[in-house]
């Protein structure tokens, strides 16, 4: 079997795997580069990379040594331009991945009000930058019930850890004689913005539509070989998985938030896609790798094409 998958085996467990995407996404990044906010949004994209990282050291999430998940995420990110552009959304991401790992810390502890009330903190912090991550707390507090680390206390940490960089937003608010402002992001829930795809840009459109088809293999792949995990790695692939959903849900029902929410689908398709290359060898999983490097080699071309020469 491993001789019929050599290739997956080398690029999965094989340490020269993330030193060369990192080459590739910095290549690529030079070749897109335009201004020096650029170098702003690769680092935050290399600190998520770092993050995922580590949530797989943390976790064993891919229960082998392997960093085919990072290079997948910087693959990825490296091959679509629109999002070397730095905008303050790209934060959101980081903060995501930072507080999803704050939340699987939680599982069966019995100090998990710390970790949710990080968890949640995060969130809040991400809320001033784009308020519809909002919509991302009922989602937190089901996923400690899966982890069973829903009690009243955990409740209350996360309500407070939500709270609380709007309790600090509002003493500089009150300082300025305008307290109202502190509760713009609740505000803004009400308004949900017009689903309007005319927004987005071809590239963003083929790039999402392969980044999502490719993501949903992986997610769909992985739960089926799941059993071979631990309990705890089973429950936090499925809140993986939720999460995959509503962050695709998100990007379908506010494409005008598009580059932000598709980042973070990312982030969950490359752990999902690490999880199936790294652990699973027959014959779907090699014709599937090659399928996917072919796909990005041909989505990369025509980002560069696109966005080189301005189409």
């Amino acid at each position: 079997m491993f001789a019929r998958n050599k290739f997956q085996y080398e690029l999965a467990t094989g340490r020269m795997t993330l030193p060369v995407a990192v080459i590739i996404c910095l290549a690529m990044c030079g070749i897109t580069y335009q201004t020096q906010t650029d170098l702003l949004s690769l680092a935050i994209n290399g600190l998520i990379a770092y993050c995922l990282l580590e949530l797989n050291t943390t976790f064993s999430l891919i229960r082998t040594r392997t960093t085919l998940h990072v290079a997948l995420f910087l693959l990825f990110f490296a091959g679509f331009p629109f999002l070397h552009t730095y905008s303050h959304k790209q934060w959101i991401p980081l903060l995501f991945i930072v507080s999803l790992s704050c939340l699987f810390r939680s599982y069966e502890s019995p100090y998990a009000a710390t970790p949710i009330f990080h968890s949640f903190f995060f969130l809040g912090i991400g809320s001033f930058l784009l308020p519809q991550v909002l919509y991302f707390v009922p989602l937190l507090y089901f996923y400690m019930i899966g982890l069973r680390a829903f009690t009243l206390r955990t409740f209350l940490a996360g309500l407070i850890g939500l709270l609380t960089p709007y309790w600090i937003v509002l003493s500089y608010h009150l300082y300025t004689g305008q307290p109202g402002q502190t509760w713009q992001p609740f505000m803004a829930l009400g308004s949900f913005p017009p689903i309007d795809y005319s927004v987005l840009t071809l590239s963003q459109l083929v790039s999402g539509i392969t980044a999502i088809l490719i993501a949903a293999i992986c997610g769909i792949e992985s739960l089926l070989h799941s059993y071979q995990d631990k309990v705890q790695t089973r429950i936090m692939l499925r809140i993986l998985i939720t999460t995959g959903n509503a962050t695709l849900l998100c990007m379908l029902l506010m494409p005008s938030h598009f580059n932000t929410f598709f980042l973070m689908t990312l982030i969950v398709g490359s752990i999902m896609g690490g999880h199936l290359l790294a652990l699973t060898f027959n014959r779907f999983t090699r014709i599937f790798l090659w399928s996917i490097l072919g796909l990005w080699v041909c989505v990369c071309i025509f980002n560069l094409w696109m966005h080189l020469f301005n189409f």
